[in-house]
């Protein structure tokens, strides 16, 4: 089979489609035939040597949506979806043709999702699902969520808004701005505005925000903390734009706030399997919807997809089997 093999951690430029025998399903395990892989940032950073605990060779590759080949007879046949922080990492993972997961990692997918709509799922949803079970989000609090224009964004509106939460958008620029569907949001507000805490205080009647998710970094932090109310929660994900914040301890101690961190490379494809099937009554009632597919590729033309993600190209990007 065609997969994205790698046995040292390099540049993206170094990455090479190999040809190497399928795998074969052990005890208790299943054979998928991968429809469509979705390529997250965290895949870019795999290949690059992100993650201390990577083993090599590697198959990379988080997130998947195929149908099982192999394995018990009631299960053979079965469409399916999933993702992993082990995939990838210290397990083969998606971006080839063929994938060998657990039993217990199956995961139905949504009858109403194309297999490039729930291939590109796990690792946005699976990350906002947890920062929001993290932050105990409740009917009717406020959200607002940084880097609301990206994937993980995306995902983390559709859930807020399904457990009928109010969310206040932060982008950076007008060009993210106009990426949002304003119809499901509170109020947007603009880094390069520096509007955040003027727009937060106008729509909660000067109250603040009941959770923060920080999937920015130290650029947002100050601003997020500043738009909290009494007792809020920020929920940090992501540090790409920094990895050191000021803190002013009496009012973070004063004002009884908390933090909390989310990092899916702990959630392991058994794991993400369960999320996913919590997901999936809410994708199959319309009560949230899928990412945009922005961008398909062979996995022959695997590394020119990678490079697209590690520019930041707005949108999904997903591999389609050559075969």
């Amino acid at each position: 089979m065609k997969a994205l093999q790698i046995s040292h951690h390099g540049p993206i430029s170094e990455l090479k489609v190999s040809d190497i025998p399928p795998p074969e399903a052990g005890p208790d395990e299943v054979k998928i035939r991968i429809e469509a892989a979705g390529i997250n940032p965290s895949d870019v950073f795999g290949a690059l040597g992100r993650f201390p605990n990577s083993l090599l060779p590697r198959i990379i590759g988080r997130d998947f949506a195929g149908s099982i080949v192999e394995g018990p007879s009631e299960l053979v046949g079965t469409a399916v979806w999933g993702s992993g922080g082990d995939l990838g990492i210290s397990r083969n993972g998606t971006h080839a043709e063929y994938l060998v997961i657990p039993r217990a990692a199956v995961s139905r997918r949504p009858k109403n999702l194309s297999s490039e709509q729930a291939g590109a799922v796990g690792v946005p949803f699976i990350t906002a699902w947890s920062a929001l079970a993290h932050a105990q989000l409740k009917e009717g609090e406020w959200v607002v969520v940084a880097g609301a224009a990206g994937a993980v964004g995306h995902a983390a509106i559709q859930l807020a808004r399904a457990r009928r939460a109010n969310v206040i958008a932060l982008v950076k620029d007008e060009a993210q701005a106009q990426r949002l569907n304003r119809e499901e949001l509170a109020a947007v507000a603009r880094s390069d505005r520096n509007d955040l805490l003027e727009v937060v205080k106008q729509v909660t009647n000067g109250r603040g925000c009941d959770i923060a998710l920080n999937g920015v970094g130290a650029a947002v932090f100050r601003p997020l903390f500043d738009a909290l109310a009494d007792r809020g929660r920020m929920i940090i994900y992501s540090v790409k734009t920094g990895r050191e914040a000021a803190l002013d301890l009496f009012s973070f101690y004063e004002r009884r706030m908390s933090f909390h961190s989310v990092n899916t490379i702990g959630i392991d494809v058994v794991r993400s399997a369960e999320i996913l099937q919590q997901l999936t009554p809410l994708f199959e009632a319309g009560q949230v919807r899928p990412l945009d597919i922005a961008e398909r590729y062979p996995v022959t033309e695997a590394m020119h997809a990678y490079e697209r993600v590690a520019k930041g190209a707005p949108g999904k990007v997903v591999l389609i089997p050559s075969s």
